[in-house]
């Protein structure tokens, strides 16, 4: 069994919850068990009994669904938002030590409720969407690593540093980490900040697609020699700090300064046949294949991702992605493809392209009839 266990509050009361459990307790990643709770449960006696499991160590996560006044046969008169409130401020207060929650439900309960209310999703860690085959592997990774992060952040450290497991943080922009230098903070402002800005986020840190991009690798036909890049190649440029064994991120400015060690050129500068040429013809690496630009543009200087398709694109050719959050100075928009845009690509996942596109567009599509 697992040493991290995460307890989950549910409100329904079927095989789907039980099918949902087994799903994680047979990878053995983590061990999920579900807190028995009744119709009419009231909301003082619920969080007592949440706090009392987490302060005795029985778990270290929770896991619960969005709307527990729903539906469901044991349904309570208030939802996840309001105890997930109350719990992060009993641990902002020091009552408890923190520890991370989960949020877990269908995708039609977090259209209509999650999504709608833009504050509530600062108080959950992680949320994953109930489906018919839901991706284990995936997820246990994510809350076994957010587990094992807050007992690192609980236990204390000496500087933020090692926090995020680099010694040259002063190199960066200052304003990235400057929050964490004059006032108090409890460990939930280091994972909030980890995940939601620094994770979800392009600059400093950057995913696989847009490491790809950069490089003007096509990731699924270079395969194997793609892997053999970022596993030797790009190792020093790899993130090792919190919730590094749950989210796969790239230093930014360590892959342009590897890129000009090997090559002697500047990144920025290239297309991408050009800078895979030069990875090739360097690193003795074979099997490498650049990216091509996608259907309705040309530039394959590629710095980016188109959202809805997770492949590579030059952000002059892109249209910036509309978002609840405004940017700080040090974070670059997404970006959506004018052929996403014209195939509805992503409005499933509510991509739209920011207000201020709209004549660009418009202008492309009379040149496109």
């Amino acid at each position: 069994m697992s040493d991290f266990k995460y307890l989950y509050i549910d409100d329904e009361n079927d095989e789907s919850i039980d099918s949902l459990i087994n799903g994680f307790n047979d990878l053995k990643e983590i061990f999920v068990e579900r807190m028995p709770i009744t119709k009419g449960l009231n909301f003082s006696d619920l969080k007592d009994s949440i706090l009392d499991k987490i302060n005795k160590n029985e778990y270290q996560g929770l896991l619960i669904d969005l709307r527990l006044d729903g539906t469901g046969p044991d349904h309570l008169e208030y939802s996840a938002i309001s105890i997930t409130s109350e719990l992060r401020s009993i641990a902002a207060r020091k009552e408890v030590r923190s520890f991370p929650i989960v949020l877990c439900s269908t995708i039609d309960k977090i259209i209509e409720t999650y999504s709608a209310d833009k504050t509530s999703q600062d108080l959950f860690d992680y949320t994953f969407k109930k489906s018919e085959a839901p991706n284990y592997p995936k997820f246990s990774r994510k809350l076994l690593s957010l587990a094992k992060g807050y007992q690192y952040l609980n236990d204390g450290f000496d500087k933020l540093e090692t926090v995020f497991s680099r010694k040259d943080l002063n190199t960066l922009d200052s304003r990235i980490f400057e929050r964490f230098l004059d006032q108090e903070t409890v460990p939930y402002d280091y994972a909030h900040f980890t995940i939601k800005t620094l994770f979800h986020c392009t600059n400093p840190l950057i995913k696989e697609t847009i490491l790809a991009s950069r490089l003007g690798v096509d990731i699924q036909e270079s395969n194997e020699s793609w892997i053999k890049l970022k596993d030797s190649v790009l190792i020093e440029a790899k993130y090792q700090g919190l919730f590094y064994d749950g989210w796969d991120r790239w230093w930014s400015d360590v892959i342009i300064r590897i890129f000009k060690n090997i090559t002697g050129e500047k990144l920025s500068f290239l297309n991408a046949d050009e800078r895979v040429a030069l990875l090739v013809k360097n690193t003795g690496i074979k099997g490498l294949i650049s990216a091509k630009p996608i259907k309705h543009n040309v530039s394959s200087e590629f710095w980016t991702i188109c959202e809805a398709y997770k492949k590579p694109l030059d952000p002059l050719e892109g249209f910036r992605i509309q978002t609840s959050m405004e940017l700080k100075p040090w974070q670059d928009p997404k970006y959506l493809s004018l052929d996403a845009i014209l195939e509805q690509v992503g409005v499933d996942r509510n991509l739209k392209p920011h207000y201020s596109e709209k004549e660009r567009i418009d202008e492309l599509k009379k040149t496109l009839k």
